[in-house]
């Protein structure tokens, strides 16, 4: 006997793909100034160094802000907190075009920094609270997929603007995107029948599970055991396996688009079964890291590494995000807030292993084996929690559609 699990109607698949062009333009805002530092720098007159602070103060203020600004905001209902998010959004990317000096510019960034995770949170609940039954795991593959589009297309695109146009053309042309982006929200989707503003400690409450505290901290090993890693990917394809400048940029942007590959995959495991499918993704990339390690050397290796670690990146953010919901299901907009700390302070710990890793004496070409201990960390995490901590009913509780 089959069964036929029910699918999106057409007014919400249109709104998926508004939500997932809002995490888009935000993922855009936050990869291309990688980019832009070097023109920037030249064109504001301020060392390389002091440019390079309009990332790390980004990313400091997501993971620490993030969290707070969606607790302070729990109590407004979703729809408008996202539209009140993205005018935010686009005029501090206008100041940031207008402004002629460097401090009202970090200024301008950490005022985006600070709508980054809320309306992260935010589209994902309102996209899940959309999602058919069995079709939850779906819904956060196709709007998280907007992160790789960013990597892929908008970063990218940004960068060649910000080159050919000047650095502020990018602003602007991301205040337009984003503002364009806010008419769509507003047009195309609908307020939920029952939302209403909850009560924000209940939400708070929530995190102290022992089984959120379990998520948060598979994220934080997994993503660390990526971007010990990922962080060099460069030098790796470049020192070791012998890749051209030419080359590994036409890898990294392979990587992401097999990335987009496992955002597919990775939605599907999660509406099937997500621990084990997580457990799946998680050995697997312990195993592709130590081989990596093995045949990093060999271009034909390199590339197929390349290959599967993107898939393999792509798929553990469905999993990942899915197994929060279901972790805390009465805090659906602040699990996703501190689960994107949680993946910002992943990447920092990931780059700083990395990198003493490398200040100790380890290979440039062994360096994958330095990111496969703290992804076996988050397996035997995974495991103790797919053995002892699952509760059925509980994991399937669908998210209710009020803060």
């Amino acid at each position: 006997m089959s069964s036929t699990k029910p699918s999106f109607s057409w007014g919400d698949r249109a709104a998926l793909a508004v939500l997932t062009c809002c995490v888009f333009v935000v993922g855009t805002a936050e990869y291309v100034m990688v980019g832009l530092l070097p023109d920037l720098a030249a064109d504001l007159r301020v060392p390389l160094p002091t440019a390079g602070s309009l990332v790390s103060w980004y990313a400091l203020v997501v993971t620490v802000g993030g969290p707070v600004v969606t607790a302070l905001t729990l109590r407004i209902p979703r729809r408008p907190l996202l539209l009140a998010l993205l005018a935010v959004f686009v005029a501090a990317n206008v100041c940031g075009a207008l402004t002629s000096g460097f401090g009202l510019l970090l200024a301008a960034r950490v005022i985006v920094a600070l709508t980054h995770s809320t309306s992260f949170a935010v589209t994902m609940v309102l996209a899940v609270g959309m999602a058919p039954e069995g079709r939850r795991g779906l819904a956060i593959a196709v709007v998280s997929a907007g992160w790789n589009l960013a990597a892929v297309l908008g970063a990218p695109l940004g960068t060649w603007i910000g080159q050919t146009q000047g650095w502020r053309a990018t602003f602007w042309a991301i205040a337009a995107i984003g503002a364009l982006t806010l008419l769509a929200v507003a047009a195309v989707t609908s307020v939920p029948a029952d939302e209403t503003a909850g009560p924000s400690r209940s939400e708070l409450g929530a995190l102290w599970d022992l089984r959120v505290l379990t998520v948060i901290g598979i994220m934080v090993l997994s993503q660390a055991g990526v971007f010990a890693v990922y962080t060099y990917i460069t030098p790796l394809l470049g020192r070791v396996s012998g890749f051209s400048p030419a080359v590994v940029s036409v890898l990294l942007a392979v990587l992401g688009g097999a990335g987009l590959l496992g955002n597919v995959l990775g939605g599907r495991l999660t509406d099937r079964s997500p621990w084990a499918g997580l457990c799946a993704a998680l050995a697997a990339l312990a195993a592709v890291l130590g081989v990596f390690a093995l045949i990093d050397g060999t271009r034909p290796g390199a590339v197929a590494g390349v290959l599967v670690l993107g898939v393999l990146m792509g798929t553990l953010i469905p999993l990942l995000q899915e197994r929060a919901f279901a972790a805390a299901p009465s805090a659906p907009t602040l699990i996703t807030a501190v689960g994107a700390s949680a993946v910002n302070l992943g990447i920092a710990s990931g780059s700083w292993l990395g990198g003493r890793a490398l200040a100790g004496g380890l290979a440039l070409a062994h360096l994958p084996w330095a990111g496969v201990l703290p992804v076996l960390a988050g397996l035997g995490l995974t495991v103790h929690a797919t053995v002892r901590g699952r509760r059925p009913g509980r994991d399937r509780r669908p998210v209710p559609a009020s803060s």
